[in-house]
Formats: structure tokens, sequence, C-alpha cells
């Protein structure tokens, strides 16, 4: 069944607080925290029933089962650790029993003086899936709580991965010459009269590494009210503060939400058009959702759905410099442009390139490259290359736990089997 993301309002809620710069706050900037909404729709969680929590009792490895998705499937015994995998998968499946039953991590109460607005859980919530593929086969897959094969998974940040991969085919294809092109170039409908001064000479590169200097001001409220398809991308460029020559990185949802436009100018097409004709058709990725943001265009920042196992396809193609079963998704010049950094160079977990992050994970004296698509609450694609590893978590609610999981857990599963 197909998942139309707008009837889900009802279970959701939103979220939209400041986030400073990564180098004063690395932890606020891992791809996984709350960001800046401006102008554009807030991005939302789903809620969790508590009722539809499955317990599953004790939990032993079996093998993934073949339903002719396009995933090859193989079994993970004798290639990693399956007796550290499985306590932690007991582990994960206590705590979502644990948050059935009301015994969850309380999350931490407001700072004194400021007010709670209700639209946080107040308990933390856990895993829901865990899929690791090596080799290019699926060898692990568990499911929690409410989570199954079928049902697509919100993904938060993740969206903006693949609306840097849309930019990035459109490259492919010829429709943008470069992400070094001024992005007015691309922007007709926009007044050049009217926007802030330095907006003229940023490029759809500045966009991608959340380099834009774009800094809003004003009424959020009242700029909102005069939102459409035609006056979207002039008004994140004229309520802004002026952009001098050196722009900080900043992570918001500000950059996505100009590059759908973009997207839009270039090839007609919305994200979910796009992507079904160019990217995930190809792919036989058929069960997905975008959010529409108020300009009426797919929002670019958040709000798509994925299953789990498509998520694991989008990761198989990009640690495949772009191949997936054979077709060349995006080109090998593109995903190693994309996961390249370009902001953060110097940090070791939060490194950025064109809305992909990278990290690193020391195990026994390596350093391994891990790259990921992050979003809020625990939704990951990890690949680390050097073992032709991809995994994928996803979560209600959670931690980043994801993050130190490779590098604690899962790499070392692999490389002390």
């Amino acid at each position: 069944m197909k998942i139309n993301i707008n009837t889900v309002a009802s279970l959701a809620f939103c979220f939209a607080v400041s986030i400073s710069s990564i180098n004063a706050q690395d932890k606020r900037n891992d791809g996984t925290h709350k960001e800046t909404s401006t102008i554009g729709v807030l991005s939302t969680y789903q809620f969790i029933n508590s009722a539809d929590i499955v317990d599953r009792g004790h939990i032993e490895y079996t093998e993934p089962k073949n339903i002719d998705d396009g995933l090859s499937v193989a079994s993970a015994k004798g290639q990693c650790d399956l007796d550290a995998l499985y306590k932690f998968m007991n582990k994960v499946e206590k705590k979502n029993q644990d948050f059935k039953a009301g015994k969850g991590e309380k999350r931490k109460s407001k700072k004194k003086g400021k007010k709670d607005d209700g639209r946080q859980p107040k308990v933390i919530g856990n895993i829901d899936g865990v899929l690791i593929a090596k080799d290019g086969k699926l060898i692990v897959e568990e499911y929690f709580a409410n989570a199954n094969i079928d049902r697509p998974h919100y993904q938060m940040s993740i969206t903006k991965s693949i609306t840097a991969n849309a930019i990035g085919k459109c490259i492919d294809m010829g429709l943008i010459e470069s992400e070094n092109d001024l992005i007015l170039k691309y922007l007709p409908e926009v007044d050049k009269s009217k926007i802030a001064e330095g907006a003229e000479k940023l490029t759809i590169k500045d966009l991608l590494t959340m380099q834009s200097g774009i800094r809003f001001k004003g009424s959020k409220a009242e700029v909102r009210q005069k939102v459409d398809m035609h006056t979207c991308a002039e008004l994140y460029l004229t309520y802004t503060k002026p952009i001098g020559e050196k722009k900080k990185y900043k992570y918001d949802g500000t950059n996505p939400s100009i590059l759908q436009h973009v997207l839009y100018n270039v090839s007609g097409m919305n994200l979910n058009d796009f992507n079904k004709k160019y990217i995930f058709g190809p792919m036989g990725i058929t069960n997905f959702a975008f959010g529409t943001d108020n300009c009426g265009l797919n929002a670019g920042a958040a709000g798509m759905e994925l299953r789990s196992r498509d998520m694991l396809k989008i990761g198989l193609m990009m640690n495949a410099d772009g191949v997936y079963n054979g077709k060349q998704i995006l080109s090998k010049e593109w995903v190693n442009r994309a996961t390249t950094a370009y902001a953060n160079v110097k940090s070791s977990s939060h490194r950025y390139g064109y809305f992909w992050w990278s990290q690193d994970a020391v195990v026994n004296g390596k350093t391994y490259v891990v790259n990921s698509a992050r979003g809020a609450g625990g939704q990951f694609i990890f690949m680390v290359k050097d073992l032709d590893l991809v995994v994928v978590f996803t979560s209600y609610y959670a931690k980043q736990d994801g993050i130190k999981l490779m590098e604690s857990l899962i790499i070392p599963s692999f490389v002390n089997k």
C-alpha cells in the first residue's frame, strides 16, 4: 500500500529549533537533530502507538527472505560475529518492550525558564530497523516495534541526500552545467533587484554544502503568507542578512528548499516525479512518498518515506560508484564529489559533502571512512567502501546511536569475525 505523507499530519508533531555553527556545537549539527526551518513547512515525525509494538521475544538469526525486489540475499554465517550482533538485537528488542510498558528512558526536560511546547515525546524512542549488506548482498534484516519489510519509514533529513542526488543527475544529464554555476542562472523567476547583497554570487555548490551564508531575517509568519511556487526562492534570497565573502556552514532546511526550485526549473519535474523516472524507478523503488512544501513543490529538506530495503538499495548504489544491479544510476564522478568533505573537514565524525556525510571509524588501529545519509531521530544509511558494507538503521524519535555503533559494533563484527 502506498503511503500519502500528507495523510499522517494528525499523527505527527512538528519541530523547528535554531542551531548554531557546527564549530560551536558539533553534536547539534550531526544531521540527526532538529534543524532551523524558516519559511518552509516544518519537518514532522510520526507518533508510534505503543499498542502496535510487536513482542518478538528472544531473537535469533535467520537469513533474509528473497522477495524478488531486486536485492540479492545471502547468509551472514561465517561473514561476521553474529553473537555480538544478536546480543545487540536482543538489547534493542528489550528497549522497545520497555518503551511499550512505559519504562523507557525519560527525555531530559527543558532548561529552566523554557516552556515545553508538548511536541516532543516524553520518552526517548528506539531503533526499529537494522539491515546489513555485505559484498552487495543483504545478510541481516531485523525489524522491531511496528516496523516491517513493507512499511515505508519516515526519513527526515535523508531527504536532503536524495535532493542532492537529483541535482547530480541533472548535471549528469546536462540539464545543469555544473554545481559551480550561480544559482540565479537556474532561477529566472527571481527579481534580482530585490535580493539581499551577496545573494547574486551564490553557487549551487554553496547550497549543497550548507555554506550559502543565508540567514533569515524578518517575520516568518508574514513571509510564509507570500510563499508560492513563483515567489519562494526569491523570498529566501530577499529575507536574509547580507551575505559576505566568508560564508560559514549552517545546517538547516533553507538550502535544499531553494534547490528543489532549481530541479523543477531545469527538469519540469518535482522530486517525486524526477526520482520515479531517473533514480528510484530504474532501481525498482516504487513504494515511496515525498512531503509537500508550502510552495507547492515536494519538500527537499525532509518529509520523504522509504522502505528500509530501498534505503539499502540507495546505499548499495552509492557504495558502488553510482551503479545498481548493473545500471549506472549516477555517474562515478558525481558520487565521488557528493561524498567528498567540503565543510567541517577537520571533524572526525561530522564532515559534510553535498548533503552527504562522512566520518572516521577506528577499529584495531585502522581508520575506515564511513559515508552516510542521516536523518533526525535515528535514520541512517551507512557505507563503508573498504569493507563493501552498507548498513541501514531506522528509529522512532531515538538518539543518534547509529553513528557510534558503526565504530563500536558493526565494523568490529566484520573485522573481528
